[in-house]
């Protein structure tokens, strides 16, 4: 269990990271390049398809690594070395505001952080990344991708890349490629799967994530790193245990 001190610290953490997150929520929309034309889409691979089967109530459960250096929280404070669990759950097709169309969302909680609602749109041959929301009182829209941005694909090969996602002004980026396709190991099981690498900046904040989605299963394991100065200020590893989509044991 986390100390309550460090919890304390870490809620601190969480907001700010929130904040500046690529998919946290504010009240102003982002915009993205141009989904792939038709003609450009990457053929289907149907020993992928469906990517990702849901029903409502399904769950991934994640162990979480987080990493803070002395210092960041506040002058003088220790560095961090913690483990907590991160829960996802598929909640169906929801509207995550007036005027917004209905899509597939999933709520995701952790310790010390305030929940975040994610919206995307699963097809049976790709996934697409519409936005997130921070379920705060003062939040009353969330951050919405028009046009939806291309997350996964199947059949995609290493080197595809997603359109680029900017927001007015160049205050946030993001640029998203396929690495390669590997097996990956995690306590929930090992997992043929696509390794994505998310690179970008919110502000003075650089990130890099590197996601390993497994077909028909989902996220398997994510590692993210915030920088600002060229500095790790944030390092946070999950490794996905246990999941409802998931061939415990495979």
């Amino acid at each position: 269990m986390i100390p309550t001190l460090v919890m304390s610290k870490l809620s601190v953490i969480f907001v700010l990271v929130g904040l500046a997150a690529g998919l946290t929520a504010c009240d102003r929309p982002a915009k993205s390049s141009e989904v792939l034309p038709q003609s450009s889409r990457v053929s289907e691979n149907p020993v992928e398809v469906p990517l990702l089967p849901v029903t409502i109530g399904d769950v991934w459960i994640y162990d979480v690594h987080l990493e803070i250096p002395e210092d960041v929280t506040s002058a003088g404070a220790a560095a961090v070395d913690e483990n907590h669990q991160r829960v996802r759950t598929y909640l169906g097709k929801i509207s995550p505001a007036e005027g917004l169309p209905a899509v597939d969302c999933f709520e995701v909680t952790a310790p010390a952080a305030p929940v975040e609602r994610e919206f995307v749109e699963i097809h049976d041959d790709r996934i697409l990344m519409r936005g997130s929301m921070i379920m705060r009182p003062e939040t009353t829209r969330p951050m919405w991708l028009d046009p939806a941005v291309p997350f996964v694909v199947a059949g995609m090969k290493a080197g595809t890349e997603s359109p680029t996602l900017q927001t007015t002004g160049g205050a946030l980026l993001r640029k998203t490629q396929v690495i390669s396709r590997e097996d990956i190991q995690v306590p929930a099981g090992d997992f043929p799967s696509i390794r994505l690498l998310t690179t970008g900046h919110d502000g003075e904040l650089d990130l890099r994530r590197t996601i390993w989605f497994a077909p028909g299963v989902g996220i398997v394991r994510e590692e993210k790193i915030r920088y600002r100065h060229g500095k790790v200020i944030f390092k946070e590893t999950h490794e996905l245990t246990k999941s409802s989509r998931a061939r415990l044991g495979s």
